[in-house]
């Protein structure tokens, strides 16, 4: 105690006094928490310690909480990526549209748009005949047509089969 009574005199000669006045003030408080805390929570320590079984639960039900906290704080990191691309995307998809319009003008815009949707629609019904060609040919294959059967002879008609 002595050397913190040495050290005092010595800050005073060194320190301005509302420096001085600020840290004591700081100082003061701060013992007076840590007083009021101790004796509050002193009860509730020894009963911790003398019961496991609330300790545990107490441990656990913290370490939840931490889980919970960092849980949410990947989420919303991750949620604030998300949002960012999608407004990037977004925004540039306008910008774009906006370019091309500014670039092509609004009729050939349009003619633009009117051909792209010809040629998708196209592709489109190319490839959905060729799907319907193949379940046709599947369901020919595996019996489902009504004049055909399983083997892919007609039905109704016998056709001769190999060694019989």
């Amino acid at each position: 105690m002595d050397l913190v009574q040495d050290y005092v005199r010595i800050a005073q000669k060194f320190l301005p006094p509302s420096l001085l006045n600020t840290l004591i003030t700081m100082a003061t408080t701060a013992f007076g928490i840590a007083k009021t805390l101790q004796t509050h929570l002193t009860p509730l320590i020894l009963r911790v310690t003398t019961q496991p079984d609330l300790a545990t639960i107490l441990t656990l039900a913290v370490v939840l909480l931490i889980s919970f906290k960092i849980l949410d704080m990947a989420y919303r990191a991750v949620m604030f990526w998300i949002n960012l691309v999608f407004r990037l995307v977004m925004w540039g998809s306008v910008a774009t549209i906006g370019l091309w319009i500014w670039h092509r003008g609004v009729d050939g815009f349009i003619d633009d748009v009117q051909g792209l949707v010809e040629f998708w629609k196209d592709r489109y019904d190319e490839y959905s005949g060729e799907v319907s060609k193949f379940q046709k040919q599947q369901e020919v294959r595996m019996g489902g047509g009504a004049k055909y059967d399983p083997y892919g002879m007609p039905k109704g008609g016998r056709a001769k089969r190999g060694w019989r």
